[in-house]
């Protein structure tokens, strides 16, 4: 019997048939147990169903990922559609005097509060998307602004209020 290096030819192939077969299974084994990770990747975050979205198509937003959002809205220049939600009655029942920059509706928290995200400040959106720079953001329930929730105590019709610092594009 032949052999290479004083190993027998036909253990030489055995060997080199089994490594073969192994690494397939193990190639099949890693694509199946990442297949499920890549289909929820490639998810588009602007699409109705994507991820960081909820089954109605709203963004859901956190303290957290609040700021990615404001950037993602100043990034695409992107304005809410006219709705009977008025931003600029609900900014004066809070007893902020800046202009609105960008609307959102979104859904808050874990809990999916629903409400809207308005970023406002004392410039323009095109110069905060030229310069970037720090924008106050608010998110508020959808019945701020009618008189009729908490008007006693604004800060009661809040849910978050902070500023959110935007790079420039």
């Amino acid at each position: 019997m032949a052999s290479v290096l004083g190993i027998p030819v036909p253990l030489v192939l055995f060997t080199f048939a089994l490594a073969a077969v192994l690494g397939l299974l193990l190639s099949v084994a890693l694509e199946q147990s990442t297949a499920s990770r890549a289909r929820t990747v490639s998810a588009s975050v602007d699409s109705a169903t994507g991820a960081g979205k909820n089954s109605s198509g709203l963004p859901v937003v956190t303290e957290a990922t609040l700021g990615t959002e404001v950037q993602r809205l100043v990034d695409s220049g992107m304005i809410q559609p006219p709705t009977s939600f008025d931003a600029n009655a609900c900014l004066r029942e809070q007893g902020i005097d800046n202009s609105i920059l960008i609307m959102e509706e979104v859904a808050w928290s874990a809990d999916e509060t629903p409400g809207w995200l308005l970023v406002h400040g004392p410039m323009d959106r095109e110069t905060l998307r030229a310069n970037g720079g720090t924008v106050s953001a608010t998110v508020v329930p959808p019945e701020c602004g009618t008189g009729s929730a908490n008007s006693s105590d604004p800060a009661r019709d809040r849910l978050w209020s902070g500023e959110v610092m935007i790079g420039s594009i």
